[in-house]
């Protein structure tokens, strides 16, 4: 918890961090966002998120079972 102590004092805009990404990284976070959007996640809403990926979750595991009952 040392890393704690460091921040005791700072104001929110000191403690933000620059991260650079290379080239590749970029076009991996692009790509990212760009399924995420496709799959209805929505930026910075953590709780949605959690529900949406519980959701896709649940209908892929229907879906299986769906096709596994079909045969």
């Amino acid at each position: 918890m040392k890393w704690l102590n460091k921040l005791r004092g700072k104001t929110r805009a000191e403690m933000v961090i620059i991260y650079n990404r290379t080239a590749e990284q970029e076009v991996m976070y692009k790509e990212q966002l760009r399924i995420r959007a496709l799959l209805g996640f929505e930026e910075g809403n953590d709780t949605q998120n959690w529900l949406r990926i519980h959701q896709i979750m649940l209908d892929h595991e229907m879906r299986l079972i769906d096709l596994e009952n079909k045969k």
